[in-house]
């Protein structure tokens, strides 16, 4: 199972490589292409 480690200025994935391949693929099809990570971060920080 992959955990993830959100904060409000970095994040922290733990998993197999595909997974972290696989999520990162999809939060950049519905962030676009265009997008910076620091962005997607702030997007998915919950306090």
């Amino acid at each position: 199972m992959m955990k993830s480690y959100i904060r409000m200025n970095s994040i922290h994935f733990q998993g197999k490589a595909w997974q972290i391949k696989m999520l990162l693929s999809q939060w950049q099809k519905e962030a676009g292409p265009t997008a910076k990570i620091i962005d997607v971060i702030h997007s998915r920080y919950k306090k």
